[in-house]
């Protein structure tokens, strides 16, 4: 017997197999390598289908449980997880908001109504920076299975004022215990830090959740319904939520997800669980919410160091398919990172090591086009259409010095090409410049569209022009600065390694048809 696919109603979680007869059921919270069992019992498939409860007695949610079907002694194969939740579930049913543009920042509120006013925001919130084990009278308690979590006030407020700031905005889900508002709260940290992270590691700036432990998995699902519930309300009181990147940069784990020494296809598969449990409470509140993989610009190389630690984006996304694929697809995405091959040189037209095809070394602005390509092969399909795409972190350095002028002369052409390559995709929904300012801890990197001293560099100006009266003005100095020949050519690559046939080739149909 194989369970074919697990879906969930209002009342209900029915699981559908290829053939009839008894069973043993179990279900189990997901906590990774383990978890509590629920219910052992024994069921019966008639017409490939069995029916139970979504909740429980004490008000426990089966959305969220793992389920495994025994016939006799041995496992059924097949999904273990709900697949497919109906849209009725969720209390905002609106459709994803369909943009005017693709612009997003990720600035306060007081720049985003100066000096941007885009529709889309991009913010990090980090579990320390928001959660706490010591309430005060301003933290905000919320409930999940009978559980009281609390957040705090302040943290939330400066939240709430960055949300309504935008018209819609996708999070960044974080687990900081340096930084990003962490008030180092040691018992908070002890149950959320991954229990493989290597803490004292300065290079190791952020864990990965911690999904291997009753404790860690509830903070992690309290700490995700938290923001779902609050910023997905149909009325927007509070901002409007469309997403979640789970995590930073993952193929970077050793950096920015740290579980300490692991292989791609062990980190990923605890990962994909974070972005299935969030993927599911997402859906609970909004039938339009996205998850997505966050993902560098190290395509078919990783960056150098322990294998075990520093990935490929491609083994990424090919281990992220074949893992949900096994336990149940679901509505997942792409956040990418297109930064030029060196970042600290933003003239990437001129990147060597980004090229046309599956298996080019970098994917960077001068060869962006390649991700939404492979992402639209027949193996990575979601319901006969491609992932969708937000370049959610990329910018342009200016350097000091002598070449100061020349790099920001670069970086507004650049802007001006890469931003027209992503507007003609079919799949890209963000394209985010990274940062509003220069921060003068990012690696040496001055990577703002305004300097330290509030003045606005070339390409904030170019920037801004997009999708304005003002565009044809900046697109013409950026043909003249980057050769008129190669920005056509790059506005409009061939992609060497497209699909050809028929059984692998669909990526012209579907993406014609894609939005």
């Amino acid at each position: 017997m194989k369970i074919l696919k697990i879906t969930a109603d209002e009342k209900y979680v029915t699981l559908y197999a290829d053939g009839d007869g008894a069973v043993t059921l179990r279900e189990s919270s997901p906590v990774v390598q383990g978890g509590t069992t629920y219910s052992l019992k024994g069921c019966e498939f008639k017409d490939g289908k069995l029916s139970l409860p979504r909740f429980s007695g004490d008000g426990r949610d089966s959305l969220f449980s793992r389920f495994t079907v025994y016939v006799g002694k041995d496992r059924a194969e097949g999904v273990r997880y709900v697949t497919q939740i109906s849209p009725d579930i969720a209390e905002n049913n609106t459709p994803y908001p369909a943009h005017k543009y693709i612009k997003a920042i990720n600035a306060s509120p007081h720049m985003q109504k100066k000096m941007f006013g885009v529709e889309q925001g991009r913010p990090d919130v980090s579990l320390p920076g928001l959660m706490t084990l010591t309430p005060d009278n301003d933290s905000i308690e919320f409930v999940r299975d009978g559980r009281s979590y609390w957040f705090r006030g302040d943290a939330v407020k400066r939240l709430d004022e960055y949300m309504r700031a935008y018209d819609h905005s996708t999070f960044i889900l974080l687990n900081s215990s340096k930084g990003f508002g962490s008030r180092g709260e040691r018992a908070l940290l002890d149950a959320c830090l991954h229990p493989k992270y290597d803490e004292p590691n300065s290079s190791a700036l952020i864990s990965a959740f911690n999904l291997r432990s009753e404790d860690g998995l509830a903070y992690y699902a309290a700490f995700v319904e938290f923001l779902v519930s609050r910023y997905t309300r149909p009325d927007n009181k509070y901002g409007r939520a469309v997403g979640a990147i789970i995590g930073n940069e993952i193929d970077q784990q050793g950096i920015w997800g740290n579980a300490g020494d692991m292989t791609c296809t062990e980190y990923i598969s605890e990962y994909s669980e974070a972005m299935r449990l969030a993927w599911q409470i997402g859906r609970k509140y909004c039938s339009h919410f996205r998850v997505y993989i966050s993902l560098t610009n190290n395509w078919s190389i990783a960056t150098p160091g322990s294998p075990l630690r520093f990935y490929t984006a491609k083994e990424c996304i090919e281990q992220l398919a074949a893992q949900t694929a096994a336990d149940g697809d679901f509505d997942w995405h792409v956040a990418y990172h297109p930064y030029p091959e060196n970042l600290f040189w933003p003239d990437f037209w001129h990147d060597r090591a980004a090229n046309f095809t599956f298996n080019t070394p970098h994917i960077s602005f001068r060869n962006m086009e390649v991700l939404e390509a492979f992402l639209s092969q027949k193996r990575f399909l979601y319901n006969g259409k491609p992932r969708r795409i937000v370049f959610s972190e990329q910018g342009f350095n200016s350097m000091t010095g002598p070449l100061a002028r020349h790099s920001e002369l670069d970086g507004e052409a650049g802007v001006v090409l890469a931003y027209m390559k992503a507007r003609k995709m079919k799949t890209v929904d963000m394209f985010t410049h990274h940062s509003s300012v220069d921060n003068p801890g990012e690696f040496g990197l001055n990577l703002g569209l305004i300097r330290y001293n509030g003045e606005p560099k070339p390409d904030y100006y170019a920037f801004m022009a997009m999708d304005t009266d003002k565009e044809a003005e900046y697109v013409a100095k950026a043909r003249a600065r980057i050769g008129e020949d190669l920005f056509d050519y790059l506005l409009d690559p061939v992609i060497a390694d497209a699909p050809k046939t028929d059984d692998d080739d669909l990526t012209e149909s579907i993406l014609t048809n894609s939005n």
